[in-house]
């Protein structure tokens, strides 16, 4: 089986160094690549398809809540697990409502740190022993992620696009010069929405997709 694939988002090279020595202890891991910023993060990890992404919070450029909210907007399958100096309860909570896959301290132990990534790996979400669940209603928050990551992974593409512009109130003729398409495809695409998000009429599509969180409006 070959090592499970890592790529490393932090703007210290010595913490970038730290967790290549740690990791690569064992074959079982292999850093692919790293980011000193977001957005050269957002440029590179959809090429590369890293297994499991590590992202540091404070960032020049682009800090790591924004880039990780992007990154997931790309693929909301990819793993990515926060790394950072300090947890925040609104900064946590945000993270798993938009689909991080783990939060650890960088204090965390090496033996909780490389059982945090299996974990991951593994399929599961992952966070540092201090933070404790039952003060930040961890359990609920990710039912209601994965609900948005399996409605997510419904749509193509196209359609997620399709749905933002009629969030936004668009037409089908202004959708169709939008996307470059015809007003059928248009129209087909809407009605693919409908039946997928099991949605009565527009009103209730939108509805459904703010709830979801699988749409955010100005």
């Amino acid at each position: 089986m070959p090592p499970t694939s890592l790529y490393i988002v932090d703007d210290h090279q010595l913490l970038i160094d730290g967790i290549k020595s740690m990791v690569e202890d064992n074959t079982d891991w292999e850093v692919i690549g790293y980011a000193n910023n977001g957005q050269d993060a957002i440029n590179i990890i959809p090429i590369l398809k890293p297994d499991i992404i590590l992202m540091d919070l404070d960032m020049p450029v682009m800090n790591g809540l924004m880039s990780t909210e992007k990154l997931l907007k790309i693929n909301p399958l990819f793993k990515i697990v926060v790394i950072t100096l300090h947890h925040e309860k609104p900064i946590l909570e945000k993270l798993i409502k938009i689909g991080a896959s783990g939060y650890m301290l960088k204090d965390t132990p090496k033996e909780e740190f490389i059982k945090g990534l299996e974990i991951v790996r593994n399929g599961n979400r992952f966070y540092s022993s201090n933070l404790t669940e039952s003060i930040l209603n961890i359990s609920s928050l990710q039912a209601k992620n994965e609900t948005n990551v399996k409605l997510l992974c419904l749509l193509s593409d196209r359609e997620r696009e399709v749905l933002e512009y009629v969030a936004q109130g668009s037409s089908t003729k202004e959708m169709a010069n939008e996307l470059n398409l015809s007003p059928k495809t248009v129209e087909s695409y809407r009605k693919n929405l409908l039946q997928k998000l099991e949605a009565r009429n527009t009103a209730h599509l939108i509805s459904i997709a703010i709830k979801e969180g699988l749409i955010e409006l100005d």
